[in-house]
């Protein structure tokens, strides 16, 4: 029998420019959270957020942006994950 996976999508924007990697607004799974592992945590970084991802077994599969100047001048980060089913 073949591998299974199991999939987890995120979706960010980055407070101001994004030049120290603070994180504005965060969705994990379409829900609306303030951090990776409970919604008390305040919104971290890009790269705490890798971590605590990685550190529960997902790997990064793509990344990809969208930009809104039109609208709202929010852009967009969508990342997916993926990890084994055991």
């Amino acid at each position: 029998m073949g591998k299974k996976f199991e999939y987890k999508n995120i979706r960010f924007d980055f407070k101001g420019r994004g030049i120290t990697q603070e994180i504005n607004l965060l969705d994990i799974d379409g829900k609306r959270v303030k951090g990776w592992y409970t919604n008390t945590e305040e919104v971290p970084t890009l790269p705490v957020l890798l971590n605590a991802a990685g550190s529960d077994g997902w790997e990064l599969v793509s990344h990809s942006v969208n930009q809104d100047n039109q609208a709202n001048g929010v852009t967009f980060h969508y990342l997916y994950f993926k990890r084994e089913v055991a």
